[in-house]
Protein backbone atom coordinates (compact mmCIF):
# COMPACT_ATOMS: atom_id res chain seq x y z
CA UNK A 1 0.00 0.00 0.00
CA UNK A 2 2.65 2.52 1.06
CA UNK A 3 4.38 1.95 -2.48
CA UNK A 4 1.20 2.75 -4.55
CA UNK A 5 0.62 5.83 -2.28
CA UNK A 6 4.11 6.90 -2.86
CA UNK A 7 4.22 6.23 -7.39
CA UNK A 8 0.74 7.91 -7.14
CA UNK A 9 1.32 11.53 -8.72
CA UNK A 10 3.27 9.85 -11.26
CA UNK A 11 1.50 7.34 -11.62
CA UNK A 12 -1.59 9.65 -12.04
CA UNK A 13 0.10 12.17 -14.32
CA UNK A 14 0.97 8.88 -16.61
CA UNK A 15 -2.48 7.70 -16.95
CA UNK A 16 -3.26 11.53 -17.79
CA UNK A 17 -0.61 11.40 -20.74
CA UNK A 18 2.21 13.09 -18.91
CA UNK A 19 5.67 12.14 -19.49
CA UNK A 20 8.51 12.91 -16.66
CA UNK A 21 9.52 16.11 -18.02
CA UNK A 22 5.80 17.31 -17.24
CA UNK A 23 4.64 17.40 -20.75
CA UNK A 24 1.64 15.62 -22.06
CA UNK A 25 2.16 13.23 -25.32
CA UNK A 26 1.91 16.27 -27.46
CA UNK A 27 4.65 17.92 -25.82
CA UNK A 28 2.69 20.58 -23.81
CA UNK A 29 3.43 21.56 -20.18
CA UNK A 30 1.11 19.86 -17.99
CA UNK A 31 0.48 22.00 -14.79
CA UNK A 32 0.16 18.97 -12.90
CA UNK A 33 3.77 18.25 -12.89
CA UNK A 34 4.80 21.71 -14.58
CA UNK A 35 8.21 22.97 -12.98
CA UNK A 36 8.63 25.56 -10.27
CA UNK A 37 10.84 29.05 -11.11
CA UNK A 38 13.19 28.95 -8.52
CA UNK A 39 12.59 31.75 -5.74
CA UNK A 40 15.21 33.82 -5.08
CA UNK A 41 16.93 33.94 -1.95
CA UNK A 42 18.75 37.24 -0.58
CA UNK A 43 20.90 38.23 2.33
CA UNK A 44 21.67 41.21 3.75
CA UNK A 45 24.78 41.92 5.64
CA UNK A 46 24.86 45.14 7.60
CA UNK A 47 25.94 46.85 10.48
CA UNK A 48 23.43 48.23 13.12
CA UNK A 49 23.27 49.81 16.32
CA UNK A 50 26.43 49.79 18.21
CA UNK A 51 28.66 48.91 15.12
CA UNK A 52 27.30 45.23 15.66
CA UNK A 53 27.38 43.43 12.59
CA UNK A 54 24.29 40.90 11.50
CA UNK A 55 23.01 39.05 8.63
CA UNK A 56 19.29 38.57 8.42
CA UNK A 57 17.94 36.26 5.22
CA UNK A 58 15.18 36.18 3.13
CA UNK A 59 12.06 38.09 3.54
CA UNK A 60 13.40 39.87 6.49
CA UNK A 61 16.32 40.83 4.66
CA UNK A 62 13.74 42.63 1.94
CA UNK A 63 11.98 43.87 4.91
CA UNK A 64 15.16 45.91 5.94
CA UNK A 65 16.08 46.95 2.64
CA UNK A 66 13.03 48.04 2.65
CA UNK A 67 13.15 50.20 6.04
CA UNK A 68 16.65 51.25 4.93
CA UNK A 69 14.80 52.89 1.11
CA UNK A 70 11.75 54.28 2.83
CA UNK A 71 13.50 56.37 5.27
CA UNK A 72 11.40 59.03 7.16
CA UNK A 73 8.00 57.46 5.20
CA UNK A 74 8.27 54.12 6.26
CA UNK A 75 6.82 51.03 5.18
CA UNK A 76 3.40 49.75 5.22
CA UNK A 77 1.46 46.17 5.19
CA UNK A 78 -0.88 47.43 2.68
CA UNK A 79 2.00 49.06 0.19
CA UNK A 80 4.18 45.84 0.61
CA UNK A 81 1.27 42.82 0.48
CA UNK A 82 2.75 41.78 -3.25
CA UNK A 83 5.70 40.34 -0.81
CA UNK A 84 5.09 40.31 2.97
CA UNK A 85 2.36 39.34 4.14
CA UNK A 86 3.33 38.70 7.36
CA UNK A 87 5.43 42.02 7.64
CA UNK A 88 4.68 42.49 11.60
CA UNK A 89 6.24 39.53 12.05
CA UNK A 90 9.60 40.75 10.06
CA UNK A 91 9.71 43.61 12.03
CA UNK A 92 9.39 42.02 15.16
CA UNK A 93 12.83 39.79 14.14
CA UNK A 94 14.43 42.48 12.99
CA UNK A 95 13.84 44.09 16.39
CA UNK A 96 14.84 41.37 18.61
CA UNK A 97 17.40 39.32 16.85
CA UNK A 98 19.09 42.21 15.02
CA UNK A 99 18.54 45.07 18.05
CA UNK A 100 17.18 47.58 15.52
CA UNK A 101 14.96 50.75 16.69
CA UNK A 102 11.64 50.34 14.56
CA UNK A 103 8.33 52.62 15.51
CA UNK A 104 5.10 51.46 14.26
CA UNK A 105 2.61 54.23 14.20
CA UNK A 106 -1.18 53.70 13.67
CA UNK A 107 -3.10 55.26 10.86
CA UNK A 108 -6.37 55.14 9.96
CA UNK A 109 -8.02 54.33 6.72
CA UNK A 110 -11.42 53.10 5.22
CA UNK A 111 -11.20 49.60 5.97
CA UNK A 112 -10.08 50.27 9.91
CA UNK A 113 -6.55 50.92 10.18
CA UNK A 114 -2.87 49.45 9.72
CA UNK A 115 0.83 49.97 11.24
CA UNK A 116 3.30 52.36 9.66
CA UNK A 117 6.71 50.76 10.38
CA UNK A 118 9.83 53.78 10.44
CA UNK A 119 13.10 52.66 10.98
CA UNK A 120 15.02 54.64 13.60
CA UNK A 121 18.22 53.29 13.87
CA UNK A 122 21.42 53.74 11.91
CA UNK A 123 22.00 50.91 9.76
CA UNK A 124 24.86 50.67 7.28
CA UNK A 125 24.21 47.64 4.72
CA UNK A 126 27.29 46.40 3.54
CA UNK A 127 26.56 43.45 0.91
CA UNK A 128 23.77 42.07 -0.72
CA UNK A 129 23.53 38.82 -2.14
CA UNK A 130 21.02 37.45 -4.10
CA UNK A 131 21.32 34.34 -6.08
Amino acid sequence: MDDRKKDAPSAVAAALGANVEGQDVNGQLNHYHSPRTPRKRIIVKAIGPDDQPFTVSGQVARVLLALVEAGEAGITPLARETWSLRLWDHVRKLKNRCSLVIVTLREKHDEGCHARYILRSTVTIFEVISD
